[in-house]
């Protein structure tokens, strides 16, 4: 059997993590590959096992090297594992007996590759932290963990309320980027990381063209800085790969372990290890390329050692604030999770930091309304948390926007959207707002206008012209993005997904043995042929369906030629008696 069928057959074997873990390591696009036999035939192409020759560590290459000289040690045991998964290696268990052999395309490669003089290079990157070295370390990765678990919850909490679309593929536009940066204060790049960092981490997702908060977006809520922390800590792990993470272990410059440990490291291979660095010193594994504490204990899967490291360098939350006439709220410190979450449903943040600033104005506290909250438990909250009665043009400002809540609704309506109020004056102003000109509004009558754009986009144009408009479903149900998140999203996410990518080709590898289509028959027919495979059929004659096993040799005029194994003859079988296919 030719390496293509061999590589589909043990993918179709594989368990969804299994195939989800080589697809990540291998950096394959999932979505490109209609079934099995395609994403074998990606995976055995000489670019590809150059590339995932160039992404093992010193310790896999030993091993692979090793198994090519018939001399593997029990210490080779677990990187020939890591072989396997990645189909650089055939695992076979005979007997309860396990072997490994190598695949052709991948020791073609590994001796084009590897080098004498680098198989005989060891590997002394591991050094032991001292305590002098985490006190200089330390509180600068802390602080780092710190903002960046701050910046991807105002991120996520921004795109609740805003409309951001994809530009591009997969792109976030640079007005975005921009408005981003300058809310958070740092660097359109650093804006441009929070959003991959936040995708990667299941924060935000694309859907339908526009950028969303993701599956972990509720769960990232209701959490604590540190388990927000941990979060991100083992997304990066996840990406490095748990093998190659133990070899990390101890080490004390990353950009020097990564280069040690990956020697082979090609222009793709070392531009993901580029990005992991980057993204480490982002989430506060490292500080100017020097390891933490915490990074060792989580290259080594200890968890809830790294979490426990890392708190110790995390500002200690409170539950004070300041509320000032001005409309501003000022935290004296980070505020406890639980207290954070109510407040910012109805306040906008104006610097966030162990010392943030907040504003309270009419879209905000509208923002908080249509999440359930009421005029009363606004009051409490703020009241209960600044121990002071409030300022009078904060107290006037809450009882204004509770008083005009719904003057401006937004309803769904066939291929438009409608926008009603009491207030002519209000509608008015807003048909002749220049800055809303993009959405198309026209009059319908004294009490309604109305868009040819969908409910979303009409309400956020609105928002960011600073209307405090609402919406409503056919049931005169106020809608909020804060009740529905992560429930429509992470099923939209789920989509898009590679876990739906790996259901796609089961289903279709299911059809191929059970009702398969006629470009599908072909196809595997063709496979066969082209790999020198063997192929069991179910060929209907007669009305009575009959299996055999053959070795196709030829297709031609709607007619397969081929050698029966059993019969010991050759048969001429037409495409249209075909029912079933199933290749190996």
């Amino acid at each position: 059997m030719s390496e293509v069928l061999q590589v589909a057959k043990a993918l179709s074997r594989s368990s969804d993590a299994e195939l989800v873990r080589v697809i990540g390591i291998r950096l394959m696009p999932s979505g490109a590959f209609k079934d099995f036999f395609d994403f074998s035939t990606a995976l055995l192409k000489p670019q590809n096992v150059s590339g995932a020759i160039a992404g093992l560590t010193r310790k896999q290459i030993i091993a692979f090297n090793n198994l090519l000289q018939n001399s593997s040690t029990k210490a080779d045991a677990s990187s020939l594992e890591v072989l396997a998964t990645l189909f650089l290696v055939e695992k076979k268990t005979t007997n309860g007996k396990v072997t490994f052999l190598p695949l052709e395309s991948a020791v073609a490669t590994f001796k084009n590759l590897v080098t004498k003089s680098l198989l005989s290079e060891t590997l002394d990157t591991k050094a032991v932290s001292t305590d002098q070295a985490a006190a200089l370390v330390d509180p600068q990765a802390g602080v780092g963990a710190f903002e960046t678990v701050q910046a991807l919850t105002e991120l996520v909490i921004e795109l609740e309320q805003r409309y951001v679309k994809e530009v591009g593929r997969g792109a976030v536009g640079l007005p975005e980027l921009k408005r981003l940066s300058s809310h958070l204060g740092r660097s359109v790049e650093y804006a441009r990381s929070l959003y991959a960092l936040a995708q990667m981490s299941s924060l935000v997702v694309l859907s339908d063209k526009r950028w969303r908060v993701g599956s972990h977006y509720l769960t990232w809520l209701k959490s604590s800085p540190t388990e927000r922390w941990l979060h991100l800590a083992s997304t990066w792990r996840l990406l490095l790969g748990e093998d190659s993470a133990a070899e990390l272990a101890g080490a004390q410059n990353l950009n020097t372990a990564m280069k040690e440990t990956f020697p082979l490291a090609n222009d793709g291979i070392t531009s993901h290890m580029t990005r992991l660095i980057s993204l480490a010193e982002l989430i506060g594994l490292t500080s100017g390329d020097q390891m933490s504490s915490w990074f060792s204990p989580l290259m080594e899967g200890d968890l809830k050692k790294a979490g426990s490291l890392l708190t110790s360098e995390l500002p200690k939350a409170q539950n004070k604030i300041i509320v000032q006439a001005d409309l501003t709220i000022i935290s004296v410190g980070p505020l406890q999770t639980d207290t954070e979450l109510e407040l910012r449903r109805f306040v906008e943040t104006e610097r966030i930091g162990v010392a943030s600033t907040y504003r309270i104005n009419s879209l905000s506290v509208t923002y908080g309304l249509e999440t359930g909250l009421t005029e009363k438990s606004i009051r409490e909250l703020l009241a209960k948390l600044s121990d002071a009665p409030l300022p009078q043009p904060v107290d006037y400002l809450i009882r204004e926007a509770a008083q005009r809540f719904g003057r401006l609704v937004l309803t769904e309506s066939i291929n438009q959207t409608l926008i009603r109020s009491s207030d002519q004056i209000l509608l008015t102003q807003i048909l002749n707002d220049t800055n809303l000109k993009t959405i198309s509004i026209s009059r319908v009558d004294e009490s309604t206008l109305a868009s040819r754009f969908e409910l979303d986009i009409v309400y956020y144009q609105l928002r960011d012209s600073k209307y405090a408009a609402i919406r409503k479903d056919a049931k005169g149900k106020v809608l909020s993005n804060w009740s529905a998140a992560g429930e429509a999203d992470s099923i939209k996410s789920v989509t898009k997904s590679v876990l739906a990518d790996i259901t796609r080709w089961r289903d279709h590898d299911k059809r191929l043995g059970e009702a398969p289509q006629g470009g599908d028959i072909v196809r595997q027919l063709e496979m066969a042929i082209k790999n020198k495979g063997s192929i069991e059929v179910s060929v209907n004659i007669n009305g009575q369906t009959r299996q055999f096993t053959l070795e196709p040799s030829g297709l031609a005029n709607g007619r397969l030629r081929a050698r029966d194994r059993k019969a010991d003859c050759e048969r001429v079988l037409p495409l249209t008696s075909i029912t079933s296919v199933r290749i190996g």
